[in-house]
């Protein structure tokens, strides 16, 4: 146990498998729960990019500022109750935003060469990570094949068969654009991935630095994906665990799911998780800029498929506030979901925007969702009006939210202060 910020902050570990790997920590927990006792448990996840020092920099930040407004007279009867934190830590990795392989190279790489030891780098981190021995095997026949790749089409289509071996058992939303992802052929998608999104004009004869970008741009996306079919395990095996856990110790405390970026497909997973028998309603979910799609709620995303998580809504397994924000200014989330256009033959939209099939959350709010209040992000002194059974759509484009990480401001921790004076 730490004490951050005035709280009882409890760090929760958990494998790429969603296998609680710090279990003293959550006896800690429990008893802390039952002595006093607390009236709130939070829990809180970071997203991708985050190693643990990162990950504990973003919860005592959000924590101070949640500590500050428990001073302002409106939530006075909220500061006489009793919190404890617990921070999950899941094995994240980095996503960039761009892979730009035209006027000054790849970012941070400015030639073929670098380009391919990169790759290789990354390859062998996905390797060395969550893969499985028959998955190793096959990235290790990934890594031979990097300098066979130029105009080699049968070399491109077998690496990334070799690469996707990673997603072969992958349960992600079809609204995400694994579809388009596994339907062409490998020397196809590099060469798509390769193309600059405001010229459709290259092609499958691309020369090789094009070509380099592009395994670059694909290696990114798998890692992309990878990430999220972790996070969701997670969610949906650790951290929902420990919050049925939770409740069966200490009976009747209030719990809240916060999580940012990819912590927000683990919270909804976690709150999907809880939808089965025996349900148990959590007492709040906030999730800032979260990332995946913005179809994630929707009854049908425009061909027929319900959102990944629509069972959070159907089955009203948050029985207080559910809050989300987003930003025009997220471009992390963005520009993740302005690749599967660009997969999907579309360069003419604007980047992620919400008329894209393949939005974010965390940049649009959700979309083609009924149940939806929409408000803006409000600087703290604002009250909220939260309405119950629908996700509560705060944006926070025009400065609120300047950016992805931008999520531990005043104005952000105020509506989560207001989220939980209303449980």
């Amino acid at each position: 146990m730490q004490i951050i910020e005035g709280f009882d902050f409890f760090p929760l570990t958990f494998d790429d498998g969603g296998k609680l790997e710090s279990s003293q920590e959550f006896e800690l927990l429990t008893d802390r729960a039952n002595t006093g006792p607390a009236t709130d448990a939070i829990f809180v996840a970071h997203g991708f990019r985050n190693d643990v020092a990162d990950a504990t920099t973003l919860y005592t930040s959000f924590l101070k500022t949640f500590r500050g407004h428990l001073l302002r007279p409106e939530f006075h009867g909220l500061a006489e109750r009793r919190f404890v934190v617990a921070g999950v830590y899941w094995p994240s990795k980095p996503f960039r935003e761009t892979y730009d392989t035209g006027a000054g190279g790849t970012r941070g790489l400015h030639d073929d060469s670098r380009v391919m030891a990169d790759a290789k780098a990354q390859l062998e981190d996905l390797k060395k990570h969550g893969a499985s021995l028959a998955q190793r095997r096959k990235l290790e026949k990934a890594i031979k094949l990097l300098p066979a790749l130029e105009g080699n089409t049968k070399a491109q289509d077998e690496f990334v068969k070799l690469v996707l071996s990673l997603l072969e058992h992958s349960a992600l939303d079809k609204t995400e654009g694994m579809p388009q992802f596994r339907q062409r052929s490998g020397s196809e998608l590099l060469a798509r991935l390769s193309d600059s999104p405001r010229d459709g004009t290259r092609g499958l004869g691309s020369v090789f630095g094009r070509l380099a970008g592009g395994i670059g741009q694909f290696l990114n996306l798998t890692n992309w994906y990878v990430m999220k079919d972790r996070s969701g395990t997670v969610g949906a095996t650790g951290v929902a665990d420990a919050v049925r856990a939770l409740n069966a110790r200490r009976p009747g405390i209030r719990i809240h799911l916060v999580g940012h970026s990819l912590g927000g497909r683990l919270m909804a997973s976690c709150a999907k998780a809880l939808c089965e028998t025996p349900k148990l309603q959590i007492d709040s979910l906030m999730l800032l800029e979260a990332a995946f799609s913005h179809f994630g709620f929707s009854p049908n995303n425009g061909h027929g498929t319900p959102g990944f998580f629509r069972d959070v809504i159907v089955k009203q397994v948050v029985k207080g506030p559910f809050v989300s924000t987003f930003s025009a200014q997220d471009t992390v989330v963005g520009n993740a979901y302005s690749i599967m256009s660009r997969l999907a033959g579309d360069n003419t939209r604007e980047i992620g925007d919400a008329s894209d099939e393949f939005g974010g959350i965390g940049r649009n709010g959700p979309q083609k969702t009924e149940e939806v209040a929409n408000f803006p992000l409000n600087a703290p002194g604002t009250a909220y009006e939260y309405k119950a059974d629908v996700i509560n759509n705060l944006d926070g484009s025009g400065g609120l939210i300047k950016d992805h990480g931008d999520v531990t401001n005043e104005a952000v921790t105020y509506a989560f202060a207001s989220l939980v004076a209303r449980t």
